[in-house]
């Protein structure tokens, strides 16, 4: 007869389930499956407690990494949108500008060379040049007046290269341009710039008299400049009794720190 060896797992396993569910059938553990039931129902409990706890947090980390990405997204949208909405507005800004000068120069029967400001150089502490990019090989020379897109008086060419030429401003000292005043006796004198900030109108017969909120227009008389172009508007007057000349301080009527686009007057 075969004898079934009692230390192995197998069977021990297997008689265990077997009088488990045979006392099960006859109900004599009912006592103790309603204990263990009531045992193991809380710690079920907090199991699923718990598991829920980590699910919802994993996923709410889950969020936050997206809405973190999103934002980041975003955000580098309104960077690209910030840098082609300035791009416009300059692209604009400067259509503009073009646009007005073409329509002086028709207006006022005015040939002129256009051009860009591509440099602005500090010559001395009072001192202002810009560098535009048309030079010799476009028509321009030394000495011809140069005017915004509005008309209005620059400064004057200096030195011109092939393809671009140096500006003085009317502001800064040795910038001269001969000039009038709009009054009945069209008064005429010599402008400077003063300090780079203003210009100082000389040579003005102390006899002649002129006023406060004048304006200073190029008298034509330098040739290569005509006459008619706004240089600005008297401020001041300083006339002393024994000198033979009074002068005048003008102020410009342009913001020189704007100033992009010039067109050169071409005689």
């Amino acid at each position: 007869m075969m004898r079934i060896k009692s230390n192995n797992p197998v069977v021990v396993g297997l008689a265990v389930l077997i009088l488990l569910f045979f006392l099960h059938w006859i109900g004599l553990t009912r006592g103790l499956e309603g204990a263990l039931s009531s045992l193991i129902q809380p710690l079920s409990g907090k199991l699923y407690s718990w598991s829920s706890s980590i699910s919802s947090s994993y996923s709410d980390n889950q969020d936050i990494a997206y809405l973190q990405a999103e934002i980041a997204r975003l955000k580098g949208e309104v960077v690209d949108l910030t840098v082609a909405n300035s791009s416009f507005l300059e692209i604009a800004q400067e259509n503009n500008k073009l646009r007005k000068a073409l329509d002086f120069q028709d207006n006022k029967d005015v040939s002129a060379v256009i051009a860009s400001i591509i440099a602005k150089e500090q010559a001395g502490e009072d001192r202002r040049d810009l560098v535009i990019n048309r030079g010799s090989q476009d028509g321009l020379r030394p000495g011809l007046g140069v005017i915004n897109e509005d008309g209005m008086i620059v400064g004057k060419v200096m030195e011109v290269k092939d393809r671009t030429a140096k500006i003085c401003l009317a502001t800064s000292p040795g910038c001269r341009l001969a000039a009038a005043v709009q009054n009945q006796l069209k008064t005429q004198g010599l402008t400077d710039g003063d300090l780079g900030l203003t210009i100082k109108m000389s040579y003005i017969p102390q006899l002649e008299k002129i006023a406060q909120d004048d304006l200073v227009i190029t008298s034509g008389l330098d040739g290569d400049i005509p006459r008619g172009f706004v240089i600005g508007r008297v401020t001041q007057i300083i006339n002393e009794s024994n000198e033979v000349w009074q002068e005048a301080t003008i102020e410009p009527l342009i913001n020189f720190d704007n100033l992009t686009v010039v067109s050169a007057i071409v005689p």
